[in-house]
C-alpha cells in the first residue's frame, strides 16, 4: 500500500498526508491558481476497482461535484493521475465529530445545530437525486467556528437513474460502514434516501447520546444488531434530553424504511423545532429566571392533545367502551317520571354534548356516593359514543370551566349539556338525567330512574336506558354488541379504572396485572382491554421505551376494536398513539378507519394536526387547526393552536388565539397562564403581570411566583418583586435563577450587600451545575459577576454563551444586558440589536435602569473606584 505523499498532484502542491480510510488517502494541497487550500482524496491503486466500478466512482464524484450547499464539502476537481483517481474537495480545517464525540456526547446547544445543518445538507443533496449511503459522524466535518459539513458525497449515487441509463451501482453489493448502515443496505439491497436516513439516525443517537445503538465487538454482530435489536430510547441513556428527540430517533431507526420519516426535509423541519425547544427555556427568561410555560398539571390541556399522556389527567377524558347495546329489563332498577321538550338539536345534525360531574342533593357525600357520582358519568359519556353523530366532550375540557352550563357550553362549543342530580336514602338512588341545550340552557328533556346503591353495573345500565329516552332522535352505532358479564368483573373494572384516574402517578404494574387477569375470566368485555392499552402506552410514552410496551398497547386496541368494531374512541385512541410513536404510515390507515366510522367529528381535523405538526409540517399544522377552530372553537382546541403558534415563533396568531379562548372562557387558568407567558416575553409586562397575579391567588407556585417577580420588575415595582422573588426563593432556595433575579431587584433597591451576597451565591451554585456549557448558566454567571465589578470575567462568560447559542433572543439581550452594566454601550446596542432581530422584543426589557445612558450609579466597577 502506498503511504508517502507525493510532492504534487496535477497542478496541486501537497503539503501533508491529513489520513486515510477504507478507499483512499486525503491529503492537503495548496491550489496555485486560486490560492486556496484544497484536500485531496487519492483512491488507493491497490483498491481492486474494476472498470464498471470505476465509472461508477467518477460518474458519483461528478454528481457530487453537482452539489453547492453550505453544510456540504464541496467537490472542486477529478483528477487521474499515476494511475489513480483523485477528488479535489474543500478543505475544511478543524477536525470529525467522530473525534469531537470521544470524550462523550455533546451539550445539546451545541448537538442541535449540528445535527439540524446535516438534515439540511442531505434534504439539499437528496431533492437533487444524489444519496449518500455512508453517513457517519466519520464523514462530518466541524469547522474552528463549529460549523458543520457532510463530506464523501464521492461515493454517493444518483437515486434517481436517467431513463434508459445503466445502474452502475450492483445488487449485493454492501457498502458504507458496519455500525451505521441501514437494515436493507447491511442485506445488501438498493439503498435509497431513507437508507440515509437510517444512518442519520445512528449518527444522532452518538451524537447525543455519546455511544453507539447497534457497534458489537465483531461485523457479524454489529449487522445483527441493526437488524434484530431495538436500542434504548436517548434520553434513557441522557437523561434531560427532549422526549420528542427520542421519538424522532426512534423514527429514523425503523427498521422498514417505509415507516421511517417521509424525507429529510421532514427530519429538519422537525430538528428546527427541537432546537427552538431545546433553548425555550432560555428564550423565556430575563435576568436569568426561567418562565413556567407549562399548564397546571392537576388537569390536562384538552383535545387535542393526544388522549394518553397521563393517566391522572387523561384517562379520565375517554369515552369508553359500552357494557351493553341496550338494558330492556334492568333487575332493581325502577323508571319513572320521563318527560319529554322539544329536542335541542335538529335530527341527524352532529351534536356535542359536554357531561357535567353529577351533583348530589342533600345527604353529606360519602365514599358510597363518590364512587356513584364517577360510575354515572362514566356511562353516559360510554352511552353517548354509542349514538351516531353525538360527539361527548371530555371530561377534563368539561372541568376545567367554571360557571353556569351556559358559560360552560360556551366555553367548550357545546351544542348541549347533560345534567344529572341525584339522591340517596337508605340503599337506593333516584337519579335525574337533564338534557339542556347549550346556547340558553333551557331543558328540552328531562328523565328519572332509581337505582340501587353498591351496584355500578346495574347503574351503568340504568344510565343507558335515559339516554336512549332522552336522544330517541338518534340512531345506535352498529358494532356495539351487548356483553354477559358478572357485576363482581364490572366492579374490578371500575375500581381499577378509578384507582388510573385518581392517582394516575402510582406504579401502574400491579394495575396491569389485575387487568390481565380481569381478561382471561371476562374475555369478551372490551374495557379491560382499551385500559391496559392506554396504560401499557402511557408507560411507553412517560419514558420506559419498550417496544415491546408499545406492541402491546397496540395489539391490545386491536383486541377492543374486534370485540366492538363500531367504538370510534378505540380508533381515535390507536391513532393518537401511532402518531406519537412516529407510525405515520399506521397513523393515516387507522385515522382514516376513524373518519369512517365517525363523520362529522371535529377531531378528525386535530388528529390531522397532530400527524402534520409530528411529520414536520408546521404550517399545515396550523391550517387544521384553524379549520377545526372554525368549526368547533373550544377552548382546548383554541390553547393548542396558541401553543404550536408560539412554537413556531407567531406570537401574533398564538395572542389572537388565547384572546378568543378567554373571551370564551374568562378566567380559564390554562388560556391566562400561557397568555401571561406570551405577554412577559413579548408584549404588555403590566399585563403579564396581573395575569400572574391572579393565577397565583388561585394556587401559588415557585414558578408562577418567579415569573410574577421578573413582570413586576420589569414594569418598576421593586417592592412587590422582591415580595413574589423571596416566595419563590422559599420554595426553591437553591435555584440560582431565582436567586439572581432576587439580586437584582435589591441592587435596584439600593440595598447592595445584600444583593452582593445573594450574587456570590449565584456564582457558588452555579459553578456547581454540572450542565458546564449551558449557555443560560453562563448569562447568569456573566450578569452576577458584572454586577460585583468583575468586568473581564463577566465578558468573557457573556461571550462564550453568544458562541454556544447563536440564535437565541435571550442570550443576545442578556449579553446586551452584561455589556450595558459594564459600560460597553457599543456592544450592548449590538447584542440588543440581535436580540429583537431574534425576536426577544419585548419594549420593557429595554428600558431596565441598566439600559440608560448614565449609569455611574449602576457601574459597580465605577462606584468602586469612588
Amino acid at each position: 500500500m502506498s503511504t508517502s505523499a507525493p510532492a504534487s498532484i496535477g497542478p496541486y502542491r501537497v503539503i501533508r498526508p491529513l489520513g486515510r480510510g477504507g478507499m483512499g488517502e486525503v491529503f492537503l494541497a495548496w491550489d496555485p491558481r486560486l490560492e486556496r487550500r484544497v484536500a485531496i482524496k487519492r483512491i488507493r491503486p491497490d483498491v481492486d476497482l474494476s472498470p464498471e466500478r470505476r465509472a461508477r466512482l467518477l460518474r458519483e464524484a461528478r454528481l457530487a461535484a453537482s452539489l453547492s450547499h453550505a453544510a456540504v464539502v464541496q467537490v472542486f476537481d477529478l483528477l487521474a493521475e499515476d494511475g489513480a483517481d483523485h477528488i479535489v474537495m474543500e478543505y475544511v480545517p478543524g477536525t470529525t465529530l467522530w473525534d469531537a464525540l470521544r470524550t462523550g456526547p455533546l451539550p445539546p446547544a451545541r448537538a442541535f445545530p449540528i445535527a439540524l445543518a446535516v438534515a439540511e445538507g442531505l434534504a439539499y443533496a437528496h431533492g437533487r437525486g444524489v444519496i449518500h449511503r455512508d453517513i457517519k459522524t466519520e464523514n462530518v466535518l466541524l469547522s474552528p467556528e463549529g460549523a458543520a459539513k457532510i463530506s464523501d458525497f464521492g461515493i454517493a449515487r444518483r437515486a434517481l437513474e436517467e431513463d434508459g441509463g445503466e445502474r452502475l451501482t450492483r445488487e449485493g453489493i454492501v457498502l458504507g460502514t458496519a455500525r451505521t448502515m441501514s437494515p436493507e443496505q447491511a442485506c445488501g439491497d438498493p439503498a435509497d434516501a431513507r437508507s440515509d436516513l437510517f444512518s442519520f439516525g445512528v449518527l444522532l443517537y452518538e451524537l447525543f447520546a455519546g455511544l453507539s445503538p447497534f457497534a458489537a465487538a465483531t461485523a457479524r454482530e454489529t449487522v445483527r444488531n441493526i437488524l434484530q435489536h431495538r436500542p434504548s430510547p436517548v434520553h434513557e441513556v441522557v437523561s434531560g434530553l427532549p422526549l420528542d428527540l427520542s421519538d424522532l430517533v426512534d423514527h429514523l431507526l425503523e427498521k422498514d424504511s417505509a415507516l421511517r420519516p417521509r424525507d429529510a426535509q421532514e427530519v429538519a423541519s422537525r430538528l428546527r423545532r427541537l432546537a427552538g425547544e431545546s433553548t425555550a427555556a432560555g428564550e423565556a427568561t430575563l435576568l436569568g429566571d426561567t418562565l413556567d410555560l407549562s399548564p397546571p398539571r392537576a388537569t390536562a390541556p384538552a383535545a387535542p392533545a393526544p388522549p394518553l399522556l397521563t393517566a391522572s389527567t387523561r384517562l379520565h377524558r375517554r369515552r369508553w367502551p359500552r357494557v351493553t347495546l341496550a338494558a330492556a329489563a334492568l333487575g332493581g332498577v325502577a323508571a319513572a317520571g320521563l318527560y319529554f321538550l322539544p329536542m335541542g338539536a335538529d335530527p341527524g345534525r352532529p351534536v356535542t354534548v359536554a357531561v357535567l360531574a353529577p351533583k348530589l342533593q342533600g345527604a353529606a357525600a360519602g365514599e358510597e356516593t363518590a364512587f356513584l357520582a364517577f360510575v354515572l358519568r362514566g356511562a353516559l359519556q360510554s352511552s353517548l359514543t354509542s349514538l351516531q353523530e353525538v360527539f361527548p366532550k371530555s371530561t377534563s375540557e368539561v372541568d376545567a370551566v367554571p360557571g353556569t352550563p351556559v358559560q360552560v357550553a360556551r366555553a367548550l362549543a357545546a351544542d348541549e349539556l347533560l345534567e344529572t342530580a341525584f339522591a340517596c336514602r337508605e340503599r337506593s338512588c333516584s337519579v335525574e338525567l337533564t338534557r339542556l341545550r347549550g346556547g340558553d340552557g333551557a331543558a328540552t328533556w328531562s328523565g328519572r330512574i332509581d337505582v340501587p346503591v353498591g351496584e355500578p353495573l346495574t347503574a351503568s345500565r340504568a344510565m343507558d336506558v335515559l339516554v336512549r329516552q332522552a336522544y330517541r332522535d338518534r340512531e345506535p352505532r352498529p358494532g356495539f354488541p351487548g356483553v354477559r358479564v358478572s357485576p363482581a368483573d364490572y366492579a374490578e373494572y371500575l375500581d381499577v379504572w378509578r384507582t388510573v384516574t385518581e392517582n394516575g402517578g402510582a406504579d401502574p404494574g400491579p394495575l396491569i396485572r389485575r387487568l390481565e387477569r380481569l381478561r382471561r375470566r371476562a374475555p369478551e368485555l372490551v374495557e379491560p382491554y382499551y385500559l391496559q392499552a392506554v396504560l401499557e402506552s402511557n408507560q411507553f410514552f412517560s419514558g420506559a421505551r419498550d417496544p415491546a410496551r408499545l406492541e402491546r398497547a397496540l395489539g391490545l386496541f386491536n383486541r377492543a376494536q374486534a370485540l366492538a368494531p363500531g367504538n370510534p374512541e378505540i380508533l381515535f385512541a390507536r391513532a393518537s398513539t401511532e402518531i406519537r410513536a412516529g407510525r405515520s404510515a399506521e397513523a393515516e390507515a387507522t385515522l382514516a378507519a376513524f373518519e369512517r366510522l365517525a363523520p362529522g367529528d371535529v377531531r378528525v381535523l386535530d388528529l390531522r394536526a397532530m400527524l402534520a405538526d409530528q411529520q414536520g409540517h408546521p404550517g399545515e399544522a396550523l391550517a387544521l387547526y384553524r379549520r377545526g377552530i372554525e368549526r368547533q372553537p373550544s377552548w382546548g382546541r383554541l390553547y393548542d393552536l396558541a401553543r404550536l403558534a408560539l412554537r413556531q415563533g407567531d406570537a401574533a396568531t398564538a395572542r389572537r388565539s388565547l384572546e378568543t379562548l378567554l373571551s370564551r372562557s374568562p378566567g380559564n387558568p390554562f388560556g391566562q397562564q400561557l397568555l401571561a407567558n406570551l405577554e412577559l416575553m413579548n408584549g404588555d409586562a403590566r399585563r403579564a403581570a396581573h395575569l400572574y397575579e391572579e393565577i397565583a391567588a388561585r394556587g401559588p407556585r415557585h414558578g408562577v411566583l418567579a415569573n410574577l417577580g421578573t413582570a413586576r420588575l420589569l414594569v418598576g415595582d421593586y417592592a412587590g418583586a422582591a415580595a413574589a422573588l423571596d416566595q419563590a426563593r422559599a420554595a426553591a432556595p437553591d435555584n440560582y435563577f431565582y436567586l439572581l433575579n432576587l439580586a437584582q431587584v435589591r441592587w435596584l433597591q439600593g440595598r447592595r450587600r445584600e444583593a452582593e451576597d445573594l450574587l456570590r451565591r449565584v456564582l457558588e451554585l452555579s459553578g456547581q451545575d454540572p450542565a458546564r456549557e449551558d449557555p443560560q448558566r453562563l448569562t447568569v454567571r456573566a450578569q452576577s459577576l458584572a454586577l460585583l465589578g468583575r468586568n473581564r470575567e463577566a465578558v468573557a462568560e457573556a461571550q462564550e454563551a453568544l458562541q454556544l447559542a447563536p440564535r437565541s433572543g435571550s442570550v443576545a439581550f442578556e449579553a446586551a444586558l452584561v455589556y450595558s452594566i459594564v459600560g460597553d454601550r457599543t456592544a450592548a446596542e449590538v447584542n440588543a440589536e440581535r436580540a429583537r432581530g431574534l425576536g426577544f422584543d419585548g419594549p420593557a426589557w429595554f428600558r431596565l435602569p441598566w439600559f440608560e445612558p448614565s449609569r455611574s450609579e449602576l457601574t459597580p466597577s465605577r462606584r468602586d473606584a469612588r
